[in-house]
């Protein structure tokens, strides 16, 4: 049995109908609920009507309003009744059964996996590379700044490919440093262990973070044969406040962890 957990800040309520109808159609879901941040009145209403139709999700209000995607999560894992397995949910995925029931599947078979997550694909089946490494100032800059040339003229692109890690097999099985916060399986003591998601990150990076304190307790796997469809925003890309965002979290991020500079396994052999 499993737990969905899905934050919405004003969503598209069509796109988060196929993710709640994909929660609800999957095997062993127990309950879920929508956390709703967003900062007025707006959305509820439709957000209400919406959840009439998916009778295993509840709707709550964020009383602390727009505090944070983490903050959001830790409220509803509070909130939902125990389940030995928890999902933390984008509002815009969407899989069928056989693709949860894999990840289900892979938690079950091994009980050193405390942390699961999917392969994820754009609409059109493009491969999304969300499986990442630890990132560093190099590595971020070429992904948000750098144009091609700039990419090129400071031998930026190795840095992006290999926090990607596109040097990797993504047909099989990996132990990301960084796993996708798009959909997390999480067994509950573990998230209970980790105090769930540090709630000093507003948004961005805090799967980062979590990842990195859920390998000190288990394995954090992507499972490969379990596919599923993400219509990725990219938010941070189209707005300045986004962007800003993602700066602060990255600062925290190294203040906790570490400040790299670059990967020192690229020089030290390692691929690309």
């Amino acid at each position: 049995m499993w737990n969905a957990c899905i934050v919405v800040h004003h969503p598209d309520c069509a796109v988060l109908a196929r993710t709640l109808a994909s929660c609800e159609a999957a095997p062993g879901l127990a309950r879920g609920l929508v956390v709703d941040n967003s900062d007025d009145d707006s959305a509820e209403h439709a957000l209400r009507a919406l959840l009439a139709q998916f009778p295993r999700f509840a709707y709550r209000r964020n009383p602390a309003g727009n505090a944070g995607f983490g903050h959001a999560h830790n409220l509803a894992f509070r909130e939902l009744p125990p389940a030995p397995l928890h999902a933390v949910v984008n509002p815009d995925v969407r899989f069928l059964p056989g693709a949860l029931q894999v990840l289900l599947d892979a938690m079950v078979r091994d009980a050193s996996i405390v942390l699961a997550g999917p392969a994820l694909f754009f609409p059109d089946g493009e491969r999304q590379y969300l499986c990442k490494r630890y990132p560093t100032l190099r590595a971020l800059f070429a992904r948000r700044f750098a144009s091609g040339a700039m990419l090129k003229r400071l031998a930026l692109a190795r840095d992006a490919d290999f926090y990607e890690m596109r040097d990797a097999d993504y047909t099989r099985e990996i132990e990301p440093e960084f796993m996708s916060g798009a959909f997390m399986l999480f067994r509950r003591e573990t998230y209970a262990a980790l105090g769930g998601f540090d709630e000093r990150f507003f948004m961005y990076l805090e799967d980062c973070d979590i990842t990195l304190r859920a390998r000190q307790l288990g394995r954090a796997v992507y499972v490969p044969d379990a596919q599923f469809t993400h219509e990725w925003a990219r938010g941070s890309h189209r707005s300045r406040w986004l962007t800003w965002v993602t700066i602060v979290s990255a600062f925290k991020l190294w203040n906790k962890h570490g400040w790299r500079w670059r990967d020192a396994r690229i020089d030290a052999g390692g691929r690309p």
